[in-house]
């Protein structure tokens, strides 16, 4: 079997050779043990060789430094560039990381910038926890000439892709030969894949939403209708001692809602005390401030709205029935 590595010349004559192209890079991946900052030992981390071009083509963002130039490639200079996620990881803080060194399968490398936080996937690569280094390096210092590099294209018109990619398929077939097979995809019916995926995932997230929204709400309803009822004297001492039947509702209002946030707070602890088992099972868990907030606003909106009802049956009791209830 014949094995064929692209190159960055290969890159650079597909965009001259079809017109539908605007840029073009190539790059390659692979896992190296790394270490650096305060990290007790090391991890293992996807280090992505990369062209001075790739941060455009990818729309990757520097949070600080800048990125890989191309005479870090061609001097094949010990320089990185980390994810935000990985420099996180590695050092107490974004500022602190650059300028710093991590050591990539035992070799110091100096970090020249760290990455916008991307919370995407851009060319096949988390940007997030990555390590951008320069392609020449790699090939020198990691892997050799065993990798398998990929090219990305960008078409100028998001119309033409379809045919753009014929045209790629036709070029490198004229170029390396009928027989040798390239997988050529295309990274907008990946997103428009997993976009759909995500709206999917949502509405499941809604629609138990709305399954805890009507469960709770009603054990919280029948909790008050037995407190109405255990306390029905009382309500008959407060409206004969002069409170309204506005008073007597907000009092209710206001107990349903104390207990759906109790509930509310409890249900937020207990994903902080999971969210470690979770991890265990090498499944990612991001723990957010807005969400506990949202969490609890949550809670109290249900007992509020379940609430109401059994707290203005409690408002309109006749004082003297209420009195005389045993």
């Amino acid at each position: 079997t014949t094995q064929i590595t692209l190159s960055q010349e290969d890159a650079d004559y597909l965009k001259e050779n079809i017109p539908g192209i605007a840029s073009a890079t190539v790059s390659y991946t692979t896992k190296q043990e790394t270490e650096g900052g305060s990290m007790e030992e090391s991890a293992s981390y996807t280090i992505a060789g990369v062209k001075e071009n790739y941060a455009d083509i990818s729309n990757l963002e520097m949070a600080i430094g800048t990125f890989l130039t191309q005479d870090n490639d061609i001097y094949k200079e010990r320089i990185c560039v980390l994810g935000y996620s990985a420099a996180k990881e590695m050092f107490d803080s974004v500022l602190e990381a650059y300028d710093s060194s991590v050591y990539i399968d035992n070799r110091s490398y100096v970090v020249s910038g760290v990455l916008m936080e991307m919370g995407t996937v851009a060319s096949g690569i988390s940007p997030d926890e990555a390590v951008f280094i320069p392609y020449e390096t790699g090939i020198k210092y990691l892997t050799g000439k065993d990798v398998s590099p990929v090219i990305t294209v960008v078409a100028e018109d998001v119309d033409d892709v379809d045919s753009v990619m014929e045209q790629t398929a036709t070029v490198l077939a004229e170029t390396y030969g009928e027989n040798i097979e390239f997988t050529i995809s295309d990274a907008g019916s990946k997103m428009e894949a997993a976009s759909k995926s995500n709206e999917t995932l949502t509405l499941l997230l809604l629609a138990m939403a709305a399954i805890v929204f009507i469960v709770g709400g009603i054990g919280i309803m029948n909790v008050l209708f037995v407190s109405v009822k255990e306390r029905t004297n009382e309500i008959g001492i407060l409206k004969a001692i002069g409170c309204g039947q506005k008073d007597i509702l907000t009092e209710f209002l206001l107990e349903a809602s104390c207990i759906s946030f109790v509930g509310a707070v409890l249900g937020v602890l207990l994903s902080l005390g999971i969210t470690p088992i979770i991890e265990g099972f090498s499944v990612r868990v991001e723990l957010s401030l807005g969400g506990g907030v949202l969490s609890l606003l949550f809670g109290v909106l249900t007992g509020t709205v379940f609430g109401f009802y059994p707290a203005f049956k409690a408002s309109r009791l006749i004082p003297v029935a209420a009195l005389n209830h045993e």
